[in-house]
């Protein structure tokens, strides 16, 4: 889930750099890194230890960022950051336990609906 949280960022950061606007859609197991407090650890890379690993080198070597220095540059530049309350419900996560960089909570065809004229990408 990391690398595809990263990877998802990354595009959203590169969009609007490039003068776009990114409104992100959190659900499920992304939904740890927005929690106050989460665990932030790299534990789920496909199951592959090695590329874990490097990974994790990548980071502590600043080549990659970390998730919530990725969140917290999307907000600076504008993006617009909304959680799953069906992925809240099943993961029993109140929207008190989420980090202040959370701005709604929207069902995802009310996102769908309000991005009707913007490109969508699901990581």
């Amino acid at each position: 889930m990391y690398d595809r949280v990263n990877h998802g960022l990354s595009i959203a950061l590169s969009a609007m750099l490039m003068g776009g606007k990114a409104r992100l859609y959190f659900t499920h197991g992304s939904l740890v890194y927005l929690k106050k407090g989460g665990d932030r650890k790299i534990d789920s890379l496909d199951g592959d230890e090695g590329y874990r690993q490097r990974y994790m080198r990548n980071i502590e070597e600043e080549h990659i960022e970390r998730i919530d220095e990725m969140i917290k540059n999307c907000k600076e530049m504008g993006a617009e950051i909304y959680v799953c309350p069906a992925s809240m419900s099943l993961l029993n996560i109140s929207r008190d336990e989420l980090i202040e960089e959370v701005d709604r909570v929207m069902g995802l065809a009310s996102f769908i609906a309000q991005s009707e004229e913007s490109d969508l990408v699901f990581i």
